[in-house]
């Protein structure tokens, strides 16, 4: 909904800014998320270490929050606690940030070729059309990633702050 939001807000603009290319939409976006995997990694030791007891109390909740576990074949509903709940987040954090790294990095390097392609056919419009639908297509997923790791961001930050502290409740 935010990435779709996006869309329309900047096809809106009377002036649309410059998403690739030096100092551009991707490359300070590429900035920021390139250096969060480090701090979640330290959210995540914070969180597994952390020596509040009512970090490891099952979460409340009629029914409790469940973890579903697979060991040897078998399939298990364990009850959540607190501290695996935050552990898992900020590992999918982790997860996203790196993958979104990757993904505007690759839109970086990828994007001279689309323009070179671009040049080569302009007379082509369903080459155009094509190439416009990649670049926003990649800068949409870009643009979506960035989107999920802030809201979830938020709500980590809101559980290290305030939750990791109080009793379970």
């Amino acid at each position: 909904m935010i990435t779709v939001s996006l869309v329309i807000v900047y096809w809106l603009l009377p002036v649309r800014p410059t998403i690739l290319g030096d100092k551009k939409y991707v490359d300070y976006i590429l900035q920021v998320i390139g250096t969060l995997p480090g701090f979640f990694i330290a959210a995540l030791a914070a969180a597994a270490t952390f020596s509040n007891p009512s970090l490891d109390e099952q979460m409340p909740g009629k029914p409790p929050p469940t973890l579903r576990v697979m060991r040897s074949g078998e399939t298990f509903d364990i009850p959540m606690t607190m501290r695996v709940f935050i552990c898992h987040l900020f590992s999918y954090l982790t997860a996203i940030s790196l993958v979104a790294t990757f993904l505007g990095i690759a839109i970086i390097e990828v994007a001279p070729t689309i323009d070179a392609i671009g040049d080569a056919h302009k007379d082509g419009g369903v080459v155009q059309m094509s190439l416009a639908v990649v670049r926003y297509a990649a800068v949409g997923w870009l643009t979506f990633f960035v989107a999920k790791i802030v809201i979830i961001t938020l709500h980590g930050l809101y559980f290290l702050v305030e939750r990791m502290h109080l009793a379970n409740r």
